[in-house]
């Protein structure tokens, strides 16, 4: 008994620590998998804006949105209430876009994808 006693300190400490690794070493994980998404946002959003069909453009509006849901759920330390206000007025602008490329209207949804893309770059210089 009095030898678990003398154990349980260090093994108290030794979880403290492995728990204060995990947190520190999944910040730079989600970092850079906010980075690919990020890069890969522009690369759907420039592929749905160079569309020239509804089929091609809905394609690249599917991988955007996944990308930016995805993104909303990731945390960002170093402002997390203008990260999340941005990912939600990007959000409600692909619901917009969606709705136009529904209706058929390929200009139209382009045109909506281009506020969307003022959202972005809005925020984005706002987080940076």
């Amino acid at each position: 008994m009095n030898a678990l006693k003398k154990l349980q300190p260090p093994i108290a400490a030794l979880g403290s620590i492995l728990l204060a690794l995990t947190l520190l070493a999944s910040a730079p994980a989600q970092a850079g998998e906010l980075k690919f998404l990020m890069k890969d946002m522009k690369t759907a959003l420039n592929g749905a804006l160079g569309s020239a069909s509804i089929p091609e453009f809905t394609r690249y509006l599917a991988r955007l949105r996944g990308d930016v849901d995805k993104a909303g759920r990731l945390p960002y330390a170093d402002n997390p209430v203008d990260y999340r206000e941005g990912m939600l007025a990007l959000s409600a602008n692909l619901d917009k876009t969606e709705q136009l490329a529904k209706t058929g209207d390929l200009a139209a949804a382009k045109q909506s994808l281009q506020a969307a893309n003022q959202t972005r770059k809005h925020y984005h210089h706002l987080l940076n």
